[in-house]
């Protein structure tokens, strides 16, 4: 398992400095009804806003 998490989204609750996700689990869905086959074509559950910023 991945023990780095890069994540540039840093309007997300998550997001830590460097560009470091801090979620405990990434939760990742495919926005289409067959195999995704590339990165577009998936998306982050993990995404919570942060209303903060």
């Amino acid at each position: 398992m991945a023990q780095d998490v890069k994540c540039s989204v840093d309007n997300c609750s998550f997001w830590k400095h460097g560009n470091r996700c801090s979620a405990d689990a990434i939760s990742v869905m495919n926005y289409t009804e067959e195999r995704a086959r590339t990165s577009h074509e998936t998306g982050c559950r993990t995404f919570k806003p942060n209303h903060g910023l």
